[in-house]
């Protein structure tokens, strides 16, 4: 799980950046491990089965920041890997308002329809980030639903093509989360921390600028996954007895 990729950023972006050099870093990482980069698209329409998706990792970028063309997105091409980039459809050619209003992080300009269809030209896959980036485990199924499907027909008909997967804003996973996407078509969903995994709530780690190449290749082991598989329950644990 990606953002921003850029050189020093604005203080307020730090902890969701990494410089051009931890992307290289990342990037030579996963091809001296013997891995492909995958999209879900490619998952769902091809016969893989588990060997071939034994060597495959899916990048992702959540919000698709504009400044991704200026470097992450050009490098990405020129290994020939593919990605998947996640955007809220309500603020397509817009801004990271969730982002100036809660937090007052710096505004970031956000990629607009032609930047989108780019990607799928590219042979990149765009999924939903949801309709308006909002925590969907506080608002009403209802409102859940409809902001997964409004995001879902709006990316759909802007790209002319198909949407297969659905990142949780702020890796809120809401109630009934499976049977809501399931219902608005989408075959998977992307979590951050999960206390259990399934393709509906599917774990994902982040590459921070502190990581060393050593940190890298274990966050890109299998061990590292059944890790989380203990690890995952408990900082969830930890982190609702703060809240409380």
């Amino acid at each position: 799980m990606l953002h921003h990729v850029a050189d020093q950023p604005h203080p307020s972006l730090k902890k969701w950046c990494i410089s051009r050099n931890k992307f290289l870093e990342f990037l030579d990482c996963i091809e001296q491990n013997g891995l492909t980069t995958t999209t879900f698209q490619e998952i769902s329409e091809s016969d893989f089965n588990e060997k071939h998706l034994k060597n495959k990792v899916i990048i992702t970028f959540d919000d698709c920041a504009a400044a991704l063309f200026d470097f992450a997105i050009p490098e990405l091409l020129r290994r020939k890997m593919k990605a998947v980039f996640y955007m809220p459809s309500e603020h397509i050619d817009g801004l990271n308002i969730w982002d100036i209003e809660e937090h007052s992080m710096i505004s970031v300009k956000l990629m607009n329809a032609i930047q989108l269809q780019q990607l799928v030209s590219m042979g990149m896959e765009v999924g939903s980030h949801g309709e308006k980036h909002i925590k969907l485990n506080l608002v009403s199924k209802d409102l859940a639903y409809n902001d997964m499907l409004n995001s879902k027909i709006t990316l759909e008909g802007l790209l002319n093509n198909k949407v297969y997967s659905f990142a949780y804003p702020y890796g809120k996973i809401p109630a009934q989360h499976q049977q809501l996407l399931i219902k608005a078509g989408y075959k998977f969903g992307l979590s951050i921390y999960s206390p259990y995994e399934t393709n509906y709530t599917l774990r994902r780690f982040a590459i921070n600028e502190q990581d060393d190449k050593q940190t890298i290749n274990m966050k890109l082991n299998s061990r590292y996954r059944l890790m989380r598989l203990f690890y995952d329950p408990i900082i969830l644990f930890k982190n609702k007895l703060f809240k409380a």
